[in-house]
């Protein structure tokens, strides 16, 4: 890898990475933090809720088709990772918070997304191919 894609691949991973500080921060505080007024929070938070439900869902949709197409283990297991580690987090708060049954829907959701990632990789190694 040269230095350019070098470059870039750290400045993504420090975005990532403060993207995901950002997240630890807003579930353990709330955005109340925030400078907003508290009549529009509970909407605010529901729309940034949503919004970020549709672009991991169009991340996973297509990241999954190319894992799939490509027959790649290595992008199906981290995206079983990155799946796994959002849906343990929010049913742990969702546990502590007593929204229980969101806890029940983290559990299917992991399943109907890491049956079919569990099944493929599995698929690819047994047929000797994978990356």
């Amino acid at each position: 890898m040269t230095a350019a894609p070098k470059l870039l691949m750290k400045l993504f991973c420090v975005v990532a990475s403060i993207l995901m500080l950002a997240g630890a921060v807003f579930s353990v505080f709330g955005l109340g933090i925030l400078p907003v007024d508290k009549n529009v929070l509970l909407p605010w938070e529901s729309a940034i809720y949503g919004a970020i439900m549709i672009g991991w869902g169009a991340t996973l949709f297509l990241l999954g088709r190319l894992a799939f197409r490509r027959d790649d283990a290595a992008l199906m297991k981290i995206m079983l990772i990155g799946i796994a580690v959002w849906l343990v987090v929010e049913a742990l708060f969702s546990l502590y918070l007593g929204v229980l049954f969101n806890v029940g829907v983290c559990i299917a959701v992991l399943l109907l997304f890491g049956l079919p990632l569990v099944i493929g990789i599995r698929h690819i190694k047994a047929s000797g191919g994978g990356k």
